[in-house]
């Protein structure tokens, strides 16, 4: 009869630890994604659309504007998402976390009459592009610098949106340093 009560113990036990670590889990999954979704309220890709040409992009990442090292900048927030395939259509691009790293994540469609694109600072990396949409303040989309270059090539818009940034990088960073005072 004791041993009865102690395979139950343990059947109980299992059950319950595997809940408080399948529970942990997904509170983990949730909160990582937070920003993703501030993204799919306003940008939910609900139809399927072919893209002109797609890419496997690395990752991207969501956070606030401005150079950022990790959770090091306060950012608690901050997220690197795993394989996400860009895809370049006609009137903006599309973004979509590769199996099995969605977590029940939509896709996302951010089309370029909402889009703009600002120089950003990513860890060591100073050349690379955020994206901010209108509605989804104080977050942007950061991606590597190529992934965006190679979108451009195929889209005349993103084309023109990443020599602003560039211009705008130049102008806020001087490479030859300060102005020479006048006389």
């Amino acid at each position: 009869m004791g041993e009865v009560f102690e395979q139950l113990y343990m059947t109980l036990v299992s059950i319950l630890s595997l809940a408080f670590v399948g529970g942990l889990a997904f509170y983990i999954i949730h909160a990582s994604n937070s920003r993703w979704r501030e993204y799919e309220q306003l940008y939910a890709a609900f139809e399927p659309r072919e893209p002109l040409a797609k890419k496997l992009a690395g990752m991207v990442r969501i956070s606030q504007p401005g150079f950022r090292w990790g959770h090091l900048s306060g950012d608690l927030k901050s997220h690197r998402h795993p394989p996400v395939v860009v895809g370049v259509h006609h009137e903006g691009l599309s973004l979509s976390i590769v199996p099995p790293f969605r977590y029940g994540c939509r896709d996302l469609f951010l089309p370029f009459d909402k889009m703009t694109v600002e120089p950003a600072a990513w860890d060591l990396s100073n050349g690379e592009y955020g994206i901010r949409m209108e509605g989804v303040d104080g977050i942007e989309i950061l991606m590597f610098s190529n992934v965006l270059q190679w979108a451009a090539e195929k889209s005349e818009i993103l084309q023109l949106m990443l020599q602003r940034a560039e211009l705008l990088r130049a102008i806020s960073s001087p490479k030859d340093g300060p102005a020479p005072a006048p006389r």
